[in-house]
């Protein structure tokens, strides 16, 4: 049986090996609201972050339906904080690195921004999104990387409501974290699986 198990976590462990690396997910909803008469009922949308790399965070800006992109006020696309000397890269089309540091007015400054170049205003015809950029540094970044402002805000962003109100809201509390199974977890499972399968085989036999 031991033999049997031994087998097993290789087995798996040789699966793991030809799958993507693990990928831990961080997702902070955008709740707090500083549009003027308000931006509607949140959540506003979601920053999602993914570690993609040891080096690198995937960043997504996704709004909720119904909701744009502003070119007005002081805000941008998205503001944050993020320890370190960093590069921003792979941005969405119609969006481009913005002031460093940046006001996001009632939820005050950040160190780095991403800023909507095609939006005008709070206009309809603005970009939806979702917004898409990465995080990168040569020493490493992660998720852990990205710390909350001065005010206790990790993102702050400017939009367009779904009740045509423009304005920044902000996400001060992530709200799932989650990543791929470990291998040693996979293996425990695959052996128990394989040991189900033979057990079975022997009764039939």
């Amino acid at each position: 049986m031991i033999k049997i198990l031994k087998l097993s976590c290789l087995a798996v462990f040789g699966l793991v090996a030809v799958l993507p690396a693990s990928r831990a997910t961080t997702i902070f909803p955008l709740t707090q609201d500083a549009c003027t008469g308000t931006c509607g009922v949140s959540p506003f949308g979601t920053i999602s972050l993914v570690q993609t790399t040891s080096t690198l965070v995937t960043v997504t800006e996704t709004l909720a339906a119904n909701e744009l992109f502003a070119g007005s006020g002081a805000g941008d696309a998205l503001e944050f904080n993020v320890v370190g000397p960093i590069t921003i890269d792979g941005i969405t089309p119609g969006f481009a690195i913005g002031p460093a540091p940046d006001s996001a007015s009632a939820f005050g400054a950040f160190l780095e921004s991403v800023t909507c170049t095609a939006c005008k205003g709070g206009q309809v015809g603005n970009p939806a999104g979702p917004l898409t950029f990465t995080v990168t540094s040569a020493t490493g970044v992660t998720i852990s990387n990205f710390i909350v402002n001065d005010g206790g805000f990790f993102f702050a962003a400017d939009i367009v409501g779904n009740n045509g109100n423009t304005g920044n809201v902000a996400a001060n509390d992530p709200s799932v974290i989650s990543s791929a199974p470990e291998p040693v977890s996979l293996c425990l499972v695959g052996a128990g699986l394989i040991g189900l399968g033979l057990l079975r085989r022997r009764r039939t036999a």
